[in-house]
């Protein structure tokens, strides 16, 4: 046999009072529970203002998301029309190039040993 839950006891016990309480209402409680539940649906057949209707809610969501997709994917794919400065031209040949890396990691150094030759003499000697 299989015992019952306490909790669907309660619950059971619960619904039981309250269809009672339903059942022994008066003539006048039932008729004022009619006439509100019959405003109530004549107040929810009334048309809904286009603002409040959930339906067009989604409907201009999907729309402004469906633009902003395109937006962006257009912006994103569209090839540059922009033409690179000539110091940015030579900047990116630099990164790219896999030659001679090792010079451009010692950059500083040799900036450096370049300003040390205004200090030289025609004859190579120091002042």
């Amino acid at each position: 046999m299989n015992a019952k839950d306490p909790e669907e006891t309660f619950l059971e016990r619960v619904q039981d009072i309250l269809d009672q309480g339903t059942e022994n209402l008066g003539t006048r409680t039932e008729r004022r529970l009619k006439d509100i539940r019959g405003q109530a649906l004549l107040e929810a057949g009334e048309k809904r203002s286009w603002l409040l209707h959930p339906r067009r809610w989604v409907l201009v969501g999907s729309f402004a998301m469906v633009t902003l997709v395109a937006a962006g994917l257009f912006f994103l794919l569209s090839p540059s029309t922009e033409t690179l400065p000539a110091g940015e031209i030579e900047d990116l040949e630099i990164i790219t190039s896999q030659e001679r890396i090792d010079v451009y990691q010692e950059l500083d150094f040799y900036r450096w040993l370049g300003s040390k030759d205004d200090y030289l003499r025609p004859n190579g000697k120091g002042l």
